[in-house]
C-alpha cells in the first residue's frame, strides 16, 4: 500500500484534543476533583455527585477552549468567551444526560428541570463564570509571552546571544502562574462565599491585590523590589487563609529598598517553592520570613522557612536551576543564588545582585 494510501486512513484527531499531554489531562481531571471535593463539603449527597458534575464541566469547557484556540486568532476575547458558553452547555448536556437518563437520577430529567430550572440555571452561570475568568487570565499571559518568546529567540539565533534568549525564557516563566492555584483559591471563595461571607470577601481581596500585582508584570521586562513584596504578600496572605494556623509569615523590607529594580517573578518563584515544598508537605506547617538589606553595594533578599527542609539533592531542582541561569544572563557573576538548611529543619534562599537602583 503506498503512502498516500496510508494517509487517507489515517484517524484525525479531534481539535479540542490537540497538543493534549497526558500529563496536562491527568491535571484538568486532578482540578476537577478539586472543586467535587471543595463542593462535596456542603453537598449532602455521595460524593459522585459533585465529582460527575465538576468533570462535565470541566472538561467540556477545556475541551471547547482548546478546540477554538482562540489565542491563536483575531479576536481571541469573544472567540473565548463563544468557547466557555458552548463548553458550559455542552457540560450541563453531559451532566443531564449522565444523571437524568444514564444513572436515572432523580431531578435530572427534562421534565423534573423544566419544573424547577434555578438550579441549573445557576449552576450553568456559575460554571461559565469561572471558566471565563482563568480562561482570561491565561489568555493575555501566553498570548503576551508567546510574542515577545518568539521575537527574543529569533534575535538570539541570529546573533548569538545568550542573554536575550534568557529573557526570551522569562517571559514564559512570567506566564506560569499555576493553575491548580488559581482554581484552588476561587473554591475556596465560592464555599467561603456560603459558610462565611466575610472571609470570602477578605480571600477575594487578597487575589484581587495579587492579581493586581502579577499581571502589569507580564507585560514589562523590569519591575522594583517593592512591587514584587506586594505580590508575595497578597500570595502568602491566601495561602494564610488555607492553611489556617499551620502557615506564618513576615516580610521585612526597608522603605529604602523598595524602588530598588528586581527581575520580574523571581521573587515569587522562591517563595512559592518554600510553601510548595517547605511548608505544605511539613505536617506542623511553619513560618516564611522575607527580608532584604543592602551590603558592599550588593542588595541580598533572603527567604527563609521552617518547613519541611530537603526530601532532594540540595537546590537541584529544576525551577532553581532556571533561576540561577536568568541570574546569569542578567547579571552574569555579580549575582549568585544560594540554598542552604537551616536546623533542625526548614531551608534559606539567598539572591544576591548587583545594587543598581
Amino acid at each position: 500500500m503506498s503512502t498516500a494510501e496510508n494517509a487517507t486512513w489515517r484517524i484525525p484527531v479531534p481539535a479540542g484534543l490537540r497538543g493534549v499531554s497526558w500529563r496536562t489531562f491527568a491535571l484538568i481531571l486532578a482540578i476537577n476533583t478539586g472543586f467535587a471535593a471543595i463542593l462535596s463539603i456542603e453537598d449532602t449527597r455521595a460524593f459522585w455527585h459533585p465529582f460527575i458534575s465538576a468533570q462535565c464541566f470541566g472538561l467540556s469547557i477545556a475541551y471547547a477552549v482548546n478546540a477554538i484556540s482562540p489565542w491563536k486568532k483575531t479576536h481571541p476575547v469573544w472567540r473565548l468567551v463563544f468557547a466557555v458558553v458552548l463548553g458550559s452547555i455542552a457540560g450541563m448536556v453531559l451532566v443531564i444526560l449522565t444523571k437524568g437518563y444514564g444513572l436515572h437520577v432523580e431531578g435530572y430529567s427534562l421534565a423534573e428541570i423544566g419544573a424547577h430550572p434555578h438550579t441549573f440555571i445557576w449552576t450553568l452561570i456559575g460554571a461559565f463564570w469561572n471558566g471565563l475568568f482563568v480562561g482570561l487570565l491565561f489568555l493575555f499571559k501566553f498570548r503576551d509571552a508567546r510574542v515577545q518568546t518568539q521575537l527574543l529567540r529569533a534575535e538570539a539565533d541570529r546573533n548569538l546571544l545568550s542573554k536575550q534568549a534568557a529573557e526570551a525564557e522569562l517571559k514564559l516563566m512570567q506566564a506560569q502562574v499555576e493553575p491548580h492555584f488559581l482554581f484552588n483559591t476561587l473554591a475556596s471563595v465560592q464555599f467561603l462565599t456560603e459558610t462565611d461571607p466575610p472571609m470570602a470577601g477578605l480571600m477575594l481581596g487578597h487575589l484581587l491585590s495579587y492579581l493586581r500585582s502579577a499581571v502589569p508584570q507580564l507585560r514589562s521586562g523590569s519591575t522594583t523590589l517593592g512591587q514584587e513584596a506586594e505580590l508575595a504578600r497578597a500570595y502568602l496572605s491566601i495561602m494564610q487563609m488555607r492553611m489556617e494556623a499551620r502557615l506564618r509569615f513576615t516580610i521585612d523590607i526597608p522603605a529604602s529598598l523598595t524602588a530598588h529594580s528586581f527581575p520580574p517573578m523571581l521573587l515569587m518563584s522562591v517563595v512559592e517553592n518554600a510553601i510548595k515544598h517547605g511548608i505544605e508537605p511539613h505536617a506542623e506547617g511553619g513560618e516564611v520570613r522575607v527580608e532584604a538589606k543592602k551590603k558592599d553595594g550588593t542588595l541580598i533578599v533572603s527567604v527563609t522557612d521552617s518547613g519541611r527542609g530537603f526530601a532532594d539533592p540540595l537546590g537541584q531542582g529544576m525551577g532553581l536551576t532556571n533561576l540561577r541561569e536568568r541570574l546569569k544572563a542578567l547579571y552574569g557573576q555579580r549575582s549568585q543564588f544560594t540554598l542552604d538548611a537551616i536546623q533542625p529543619h526548614g531551608a534559606k534562599a539567598t539572591i544576591e545582585i548587583p545594587d543598581v537602583a
